[in-house]
């Protein structure tokens, strides 16, 4: 492992989220955006998170290419470990003032990529991670992504401000969130989700009872 990969990684163990700048190129972001633009014409846009289309890989194959081959992938196996489960791909809008996703982590493991395809910051919803949280899961499981909390002043808080090209990759059990987007701008981003045989395995049990 190169000094900059177990640099990353260390970070990624210790904070359970990084960002890669120009990790793509403002091209390939927009080539991603036009491409999700397409697939996702045809969804309704109701009801809440109606701002969140799953399942891009079976409306486009270009998505499925991206989820189980794309760059982030030999990434994805330096921070894990190993070889990283695809599970869906997603196309995220917000570009109306009342899409907020309050401060909550998922209970799984695995590991979430965050491609920026507009310019965010706090003013239209950026990203924002509590660092560290992953290793504290239980001072943080009362959160619920529709029930507000504020941790604006949280000492360990990371405002994901990024540009188009830009990666976030985080694990599940950090806290994240976004805000409102405030200024209207259009605040876009391309997800690739994975999990971890565990959360396969409790899913796949459950499933059964």
């Amino acid at each position: 492992m190169s000094p900059d990969a177990a640099a990353l990684k260390a970070d990624f163990d210790r904070d359970g989220v990084v960002i890669i700048r120009e990790f793509v190129t403002r091209e390939t972001a927009r080539e991603i955006c036009a491409r999700a633009e397409a697939a996702t014409r045809d969804v309704p846009r109701k009801g809440r998170f109606s701002n969140i289309t799953k399942g891009l890989e079976k409306r486009d194959g270009y998505f499925g290419e991206w989820l189980n081959n794309g760059p982030q992938v030999p990434v994805l196996e330096t921070l894990l470990g190993k070889k990283p489960e695809p599970t869906t791909a997603s196309f995220f809008t917000k570009a109306e003032n009342d899409q907020e996703v309050h401060p909550h982590s998922d209970a799984m493991e695995g590991v979430v990529t965050w491609i920026a395809l507009d310019e965010t910051d706090v003013n239209n919803g950026c990203m924002q991670f509590v660092k560290g949280s992953h290793k504290r899961r239980e001072e943080f499981a009362h959160l619920r992504a529709d029930s507000p909390t504020d941790l604006s002043d949280h000492p360990d808080l990371l405002e994901a401000a990024m540009s188009p090209g830009d990666i976030a990759i985080f694990k599940p059990t950090t806290v994240h969130w976004s805000g409102r987007n405030r200024d209207g701008s259009a605040r876009r981003g391309f997800n690739c989700f994975y999990v971890g045989k565990s959360y396969m395995g409790s899913k796949k049990a459950a499933a059964k009872s």
